[in-house]
């Protein structure tokens, strides 16, 4: 998008939230949205390449129709600089919540952490956590450690599991089981920002 069509598509924005009646409104949305449509479209091809999905033309025109209102429904004017940049990039977390919701897509960590950033709520900082405490127990070496952790996570939380049973899977002694279970739930808790 050259800056041109970048500044007629901001004006045509800020008409867009100045009107009051709906008619005029969508009058002025569906005048972007011909504008914006080619590279809309272009950015949900791209994303859905980049994770291994196709999606046929019509629904590429629907998705990104729905993409495009999710956009400027969250485009703010006094702070956005770069409307292609915003668009893009909210156009990468609305696939990911569609996609995501349906289990159609796996991501690499590193990039759903990209995209999670954009959208910066206490939903995504949760979600932040449970990644990191997921990303820890993937970095656990012995399958063991892997059995205390869950148990750790587990004993945090209101339901409880039989714990003798967890501690004869592992095969580790009372001793040495509870030390490094007591060791997880402070890590848990670092992470989950608990007072210890």
């Amino acid at each position: 998008m050259d800056t041109k069509t970048e500044l007629e598509c901001k004006q045509l924005i800020q008409k867009y939230y100045c009107y009051k009646q709906e008619k005029r409104k969508i009058k002025v949305r569906n005048e972007l949205y011909c504008i914006m449509s080619d590279d809309t479209q272009i950015w949900v091809k791209s994303v859905l390449k980049k994770w291994g999905k196709y999606e046929e033309p019509g629904e590429v025109l629907s998705i990104s129709f729905d993409a495009f209102l999710f956009c400027l429904d969250r485009y703010l004017i006094s702070k956005e600089n770069s409307l292609p940049k915003f668009f893009y990039d909210a156009t990468r977390y609305f696939l990911l919540m569609k996609y995501a919701k349906s289990n159609k897509v796996l991501l690499p960590i590193e990039e759903l952490k990209e995209i999670l950033k954009l959208e910066n709520d206490s939903l995504n900082n949760m979600f932040n956590d449970m990644l990191t405490i997921s990303q820890f127990r993937e970095s656990l070496t012995r399958e063991e450690e892997k059995i205390v952790w869950d148990d750790a996570c587990m004993s945090l939380s209101k339901c409880h599991m039989e714990r003798k049973e967890q501690r004869k899977r592992c095969g580790m002694s009372t001793g040495e089981y509870t030390r490094l279970k007591r060791v997880f739930i402070n890590q848990i808790k670092l992470i989950l920002n608990i007072k210890l």
